[in-house]
């Protein structure tokens, strides 16, 4: 359970700051669009450029904190002189700073963007297109005259942003192990992606950089439902209210 409280405070706070820039973009992109006819054909692509602005954007705020509670989770591994001590997300902070300096914080973010630009473009374009999709549905269509409405929209929304985790992070596992090798090595043995992937390959095979691919996408399932139901249903009280 270790670096587990720190990441569970800075997940809202990324969540926010992702679906923000990423509701703000796609509006941009909309208004310059000259009439409804080209907003429509243009839907798509908007989303996918909003997406992978937003993944951007949001990784420059997100790399410091993945480091962090990636040294939290794994720093009896990496330094046996303080094992069973128990090591503090600000503690952490201060010591990357002084060994490293405020490039220290970002280490790791090349494969990092890697792994979040594009895919979140992906991500958000899979979400719509699914959720269109189940829209359009026989079943759907039919639980909804019925006057279920809300079970309705909760099982389409779930299930969208359930399907769109789970195949953007298909895309990118070896670019997240790579990250996390590189974020938990404390003492920079590795000098880049390429490095760290082959030193990798040629100590534990191809299979190393695909390690922990089910826990990822058995994760991605339930985390990105609830994901996008809450921003669907804050968005809606926002609107509302």
């Amino acid at each position: 359970m270790g670096g587990m409280l720190f990441p569970m405070m800075s997940t809202g706070a990324i969540n926010s700051i992702l679906f923000g820039i990423y509701g703000n973009h796609l509006r941009q992109l909309r208004r310059v669009c000259h009439s409804d006819y080209q907003r429509e054909q243009l839907e798509y692509h908007n989303m996918f450029m909003a997406g992978s602005l937003a993944g951007f954007a949001q990784s420059f705020i997100a790399c410091p904190m993945e480091l962090i509670k990636v040294r939290l989770q794994t720093h009896c591994y990496y330094n046996d002189y303080i094992y069973g001590k128990k090591r503090t997300a600000f503690g952490t902070c201060k010591r990357i700073l002084k060994n490293d300096g405020i490039t220290g914080l970002y280490r790791g973010l090349v494969p990092m963007m890697c792994r979040d630009v594009l895919p979140y473009g992906i991500y958000m374009l899979v979400y719509r297109q699914a959720a269109n999709y189940l829209d359009n549905t026989d079943f759907v269509k039919q639980r909804r005259s019925q006057g279920n409405a809300t079970s309705t929209n909760l099982f389409v929304t779930t299930f969208a942003g359930a399907w769109a985790g789970v195949l953007s992070w298909v895309c990118v596992i070896p670019f997240d192990v790579v990250k996390t090798i590189m974020q938990a090595d404390e003492n920079h043995k590795f000098r880049g992606i390429m490095h760290c992937v082959l030193v990798n390959y040629r100590a534990y095979g191809w299979r190393s950089i695909f390690r922990g691919s089910w826990m990822l996408v058995a994760r991605a399932i339930p985390f990105n439902g609830a994901a996008f139901l809450g921003y669907e249903y804050s968005l809606e009280l926002c609107h509302n209210y």
